[in-house]
């Protein structure tokens, strides 16, 4: 019950931070809105790591892991509000959800041995992402950038990465540091550069779209490692069905139209990140 808790409360809050960020970046601009959502974070994540770290500080090889999964997690987020700046969150965020395929792969080419259902959840994550990108739009909706939709690929690999540094340090540190990277690296490479050159201005209409970002990227990503002591893999299944949750509140809230091929490709990554993450049992 803990994994399937915890995994859905975490695909609730990464679809709020998903929607909410659709809006902060139109009004900031990608960089800006980064730069607010992880200074909200990393003032919301101090309590629950103070509390949860304990006294445990990483040794000399979990540095590398560490920084890989900060950096990753921020170049991640900031390709992914590229992509929602111009394109539908649905679509944008589908593609990001191949986040999971890449791990998987990044783990066979340092050398694990992945159960055949993984390769079978890979296979039908990218199949859902090819026909994500090339199905057309509904008839009377504007014409959907590729970039947007280049800009979910690159959010893919690169929070994919993340996620495997995290996998590979989480078994060596407590929880409460799987919450220190991103937030860390995001205040010093985005919001004190930004801060330092007078750039760093969040208007009041876009502060609470900032605010519910930084803190739905905690809650998701405290949700899941809460979850994942009940089950790893469950909890990455349900957590990563946030793509889907996203594109029917973006549906429901902000108007977006997707084709029926559009909803099926989505549909198809979903079914195929539940595949890989089971398969990882």
């Amino acid at each position: 019950m803990t994994a399937i808790l915890g995994g859905v409360m975490a695909a609730i809050f990464f679809a709020g931070a998903t929607l909410a960020s659709a809006r902060s970046t139109r009004m900031l601009g990608a960089v800006t809105a980064l730069g607010g959502v992880m200074l909200v974070g990393f003032i919301a994540a101090a309590p629950i790591v103070l509390l949860t770290a304990g006294a445990e500080l990483p040794g000399s090889g979990d540095i590398p892991w560490l920084i890989l999964a900060g950096a990753g997690n921020v170049a991640g987020l900031l390709f992914e509000y590229f992509g929602l700046r111009s394109g539908k969150v649905g679509l944008v965020s589908a593609v990001a959800a191949a986040e999971g395929a890449v791990a998987a792969l990044l783990a066979i080419v340092f050398g694990e041995v992945l159960a055949p259902l993984v390769g079978v959840g890979v296979t039908v994550v990218g199949a859902g992402v090819v026909l994500t990108a090339f199905a057309p739009d509904p008839p009377g909706t504007p014409v959907r950038t590729r970039r947007a939709l280049l800009f979910g690929a690159l959010a893919a690999l690169a929070f994919g990465s993340s996620l495997y540094a995290t996998g590979r340090i989480g078994s060596a540190l407590p929880l409460g540091w799987a919450l220190v990277p991103a937030r860390l690296v995001g205040v010093a490479a985005i919001t004190l550069p930004l801060a330092a050159a007078g750039r760093f201005r969040v208007t009041r209409s876009a502060a609470p779209f900032i605010v519910l970002g930084g803190l739905c990227e905690v809650g998701g990503f405290a949700s899941f490692v809460w979850g994942a002591t009940g089950g790893i893999a469950v909890s990455a299944a349900l957590s990563a069905q946030f793509a889907s949750v996203s594109a029917l509140a973006a549906w429901l809230l902000y108007g977006e139209r997707l084709s029926r091929l559009q909803w099926i490709g989505v549909a198809i990554v979903a079914i195929g990140v539940a595949t890989l993450a089971f398969g990882s049992t």
